[in-house]
């Protein structure tokens, strides 16, 4: 006879699962991040195109009002080109970025190690806590009287306080994973991402001193653009190469081609990515000999940048097919090119002859995409489109969503780029020749509706991220995924585990 199920008696029935408040489950803080770096792409990207529109017609936006705190005083909302600018390249390095690099480097250093995380909880933690300051930040960015004018990062003090709360906690993290188990030489993408992460804590706790110290105007200004290129050179570059130094061994099936040349291009970079920060250093009172420095460090940064590349290449022989589809290997040859092509520009850029022509001009904002929105963004689409499926348990094989994505942000970036460089020649070209300021404008129009074209491109690459990560959560078919090959002793010359789905054959 069949059992009424409303009469079962109380101790027959499943006990309740008791979730945490905050998640410990492995991958839980890396799936966070995640999550919230694809939000904040389609937030930066977003910005983006206002700000170019802003580029090409300034008088489309100018907003200003002002208003009375009871315990704060005047404050004035300014929505104008250069606070868009602000909030443009800080939710871009901060909230996109930033995150995809926390998860990818809470994903990627469990699987190296061959050990999980000693405490997702305080990962997912500091989730929060920077997120919270980087959306404080850039509410902030249009409150003039409370943040800075500058390029990147110039935070009122609480925020910048918050900031580095989280990312000294996913540090803490971090480091207790390495030393918990024995005591060896880790991967190559850990090294990376060990002095990616300990250089943004040194550098944005010395912009947050700035705050405490009663300084010379210039003085602090020159400490804003020293940090500002540290952050470029270490941490976006770092997180860039960290990320793809992980995914291509994994999505070629290939073991890293160079322990060694692996090894020397860590060693290169992160000598040459400090020295090169002390080219942005450019003022008078700085002595001739200190800036020139700064700029050969620039210009050296192409070797690391070649070793990387040419690493990558030679681990990828034999699965240059897996390429020529939208997906992981797609994605980081694409970053792959557009580091060689950044760091050659940065190095014509450091020329004196060239900062001539072109200083205050479009070029630098071109060079600065090239490196955020191509290098870095494809590098950690690369990691993403690999990490995404293992960490939401989900059998994804990409679709018509992820070839969105790749397309529009490939020819978005290229476009918004290249028309910024081309620009930016143009307009120091003009201003070399005397040029009145009507016909400046008429030319740098066209580049600008390029660049416009551009930006809406990657806008609509953000949303097709967005898009992926929403289907492969709700259509794919869930799967355990299971270690490809037993965990690796950890020695940097190693390739490292990988992980497919139980019962598959390769991975995605």
């Amino acid at each position: 006879m069949a059992v009424n199920p409303k009469k079962l008696r109380p101790y027959d029935e499943p006990p309740k699962v008791s979730r945490p408040l905050i998640p410990d489950a492995p991958d839980s803080a890396a799936t966070a991040f995640l999550v919230v770096a694809l939000l904040w792409l389609a937030v930066s990207t977003g910005i983006g195109v206002l700000w170019a529109g802003l580029l090409l017609s300034p008088d489309l936006l100018s907003l200003s009002v002002e208003f009375e705190l009871p315990l704060i005083g005047a404050l004035g909302i300014e929505v104008t080109r250069q606070t868009v600018e602000a909030g443009f390249t800080n939710s871009l390095v901060f909230g996109w970025l930033s995150n995809a690099g926390f998860a990818s480097i809470l994903f990627v250093t469990p699987r190296i190690l061959g050990r999980r995380l000693v405490d997702d909880s305080m990962g997912f933690m500091a989730m929060g806590l920077w997120n919270v300051a980087v959306a404080a930040g850039l509410a902030a960015v249009y409150l003039p009287s409370l943040a800075g004018s500058g390029f990147l990062g110039e935070f009122p003090l609480p925020v910048k306080g918050l900031m580095l709360l989280g990312a000294l906690t996913v540090t803490g993290v971090v480091f207790r994973t390495l030393m918990a188990g024995e005591r060896r030489v880790p991967y190559v993408s850990v090294l990376f991402f060990a002095v990616a992460l300990l250089a943004f804590l040194g550098l944005y706790s010395l912009s947050a001193l700035t705050s405490f110290l009663t300084l010379d105007e210039t003085f602090e200004a020159l400490i804003n653009a020293f940090v500002a290129r540290g952050i470029l050179t270490y941490w976006v570059l770092g997180l860039a190469l960290g990320a793809l130094f992980y995914v291509v061994p994994r999505a070629s099936g290939n073991p890293l081609a160079s322990g060694g040349m692996a090894l020397l291009t860590w060693l290169l970079w992160a000598a040459f990515a400090g020295l090169s920060a002390v080219g942005a250093l450019v003022d008078p009172s700085v002595p001739y000999a200190i800036t020139t420095l700064g700029n050969v460090g620039t210009m050296l940064l192409v070797a690391p940048a070649f070793l990387a590349v040419a690493t990558l290449a030679l681990t990828i022989h034999g699965r240059w097919a897996l390429t020529l589809s939208s997906g992981t290997l797609a994605f980081a040859l694409t970053s792959m090119t557009f580091i060689l092509g950044t760091a050659l520009l940065e190095a014509i850029g450091a020329l004196r002859s060239v900062q001539a022509l072109v200083t205050g001009t479009e070029w630098g904002f071109g060079v600065w995409l090239m490196a955020t929105l191509g290098s870095a963004t494809f590098a950690l689409f690369a990691m993403l489109d690999h990490a995404a499926p293992r960490a939401l348990r989900r059998d994804w094989g990409g679709g018509v969503s992820v070839d969105a994505q790749f397309w529009a942000a490939m020819g978005g970036v290229a476009l918004a780029a290249f028309a910024l460089i081309g620009g930016g020649l143009a307009h120091g070209s003009l201003l070399l020749e005397g040029a009145p300021i009507e016909e400046i404008d008429a030319t740098l129009a066209w580049f600008r509706m390029t660049a416009l074209a551009g930006m809406g491109l990657a806008a609509l690459a953000g949303l097709a991220a967005l898009v992926s990560i929403f289907l492969m959560y709700t259509t794919a078919r869930r799967a355990e995924y299971v270690p490809a090959v037993e965990p690796t002793t950890g020695d940097a010359t190693d390739g490292a585990t990988g992980d497919v789905p139980a019962g598959a054959q390769t991975a995605h």
